[in-house]
């Protein structure tokens, strides 16, 4: 398909998307699914028993979107997890878990800490460490499934590079907003929610076109290849073993994710900046620059091949209770 009526196509289907839901989550459930079922591939005998302990089975893909189901049912009270009193309970004991799907480090800053801007206890870093906390009996606020359900979602999302970082302006020219990189700087400064905010059309914006979008145009450009067996593929000739103790392992998945993320941004033209009355950002207007979505295209392949290895790499080290 010539790439021009491909990306008319595109954009044509995530506006009907975006029709249907308010919210488009981290690499879609398709990507997520696709994440989880090359891990498994990749499992110890040992991790897998472990697992099929937890949830009857060894299949990850079916709980891979779990932790997204939730937060649609809190915030619109629709999706599969409606009326789930599981979710419920999740929902009320931990009133802040919409939050633990990203940190926004400024774009351009790929040193993770606990005390770096936007780091908190509620974060993703976090979140996915008290998840193995669970499945190592060192917590007991959460089952061992849904634990594992956390912990196979969030591994998908630390390697979103819109989940690790944000754009922070200095948009005291509406007309020219400025990227601030300066964490020190950024701390006085608006940002981007991760790209929400960045708007290259009417109505679409950065963030939720390269979660949704990008995993549909990896699956149509390889009709014959499941998205499955493209992540395997892509991992023949890379080495992407996390070094170190597991437990500090989520900050390296968001280090790397956040310099990604500066591609992700590299290129774009900043337009028009409109502030809300709060001082928040509303939209700043984008231009992409040219072969934009091959680039990004290639790059999600990537991160979304690493975030099946490094789940199957922690999956095969969490010493379980």
């Amino acid at each position: 398909m010539p790439s021009t009526v491909r990306m008319r196509f595109s954009l044509l289907l995530v506006c009907v998307l975006l029709s249907l839901s308010s919210d488009v989550y981290p690499w879609g459930g398709e990507g997520h699914r696709a994440i989880a079922e090359a891990a498994r591939g990749m499992l110890t005998p040992e991790a897998k028993a472990k697992i099929e302990k937890i949830l009857g089975n060894d299949d990850l893909a079916a709980i891979a979107g779990w932790l997204d189901d939730v937060r649609l049912a809190k915030k619109h009270q629709s999706g599969p997890l409606k009326n789930d009193p599981e979710a419920m309970e999740l929902n009320a004991k931990f009133p802040m878990n919409e939050v633990w799907h990203y940190v926004d480090l400024p774009v351009g800053f790929t040193q993770y800490s606990d005390t770096a801007l936007s780091a908190s206890p509620e974060d993703i870093v976090h979140a996915i460490r008290h998840a193995i906390g669970v499945l190592e009996g060192k917590a007991s606020d959460m089952t061992d499934r849904q634990a594992l359900r956390v912990l196979v979602h969030l591994v998908g999302d630390a390697h979103q590079p819109c989940h690790a970082a944000a754009g922070y302006f200095d948009c005291s020219d509406p007309e020219h907003p400025k990227l601030v990189s300066d964490p020190e700087r950024a701390r006085t400064m608006p940002n981007d929610r991760g790209g929400n905010q960045l708007f290259f059309s009417q109505s679409l914006q950065l963030h939720r076109f390269y979660d949704d979008e990008i995993v549909m145009d990896l699956m149509r450009a390889a009709p014959d290849q499941p998205l499955t067996q493209q992540l395997i593929a892509a991992q023949r000739d890379q080495s992407w073993r996390t070094p170190g103790d597991y437990h500090q392992w989520a900050e390296q998945w968001i280090d790397d994710s956040a310099a990604q993320c500066i591609e992700v941004y590299r290129g774009i033209t900043f337009g028009h900046c409109t502030l809300k009355p709060d001082g928040t950002i509303d939209r700043i207007e984008i231009t992409l620059p040219e072969r934009f979505w091959e680039r990004q295209m290639q790059m999600a392949r990537g991160q979304m091949s690493k975030a099946a290895a490094h789940l199957a790499q922690l999956l095969n080290r969490i010493a379980f209770k």
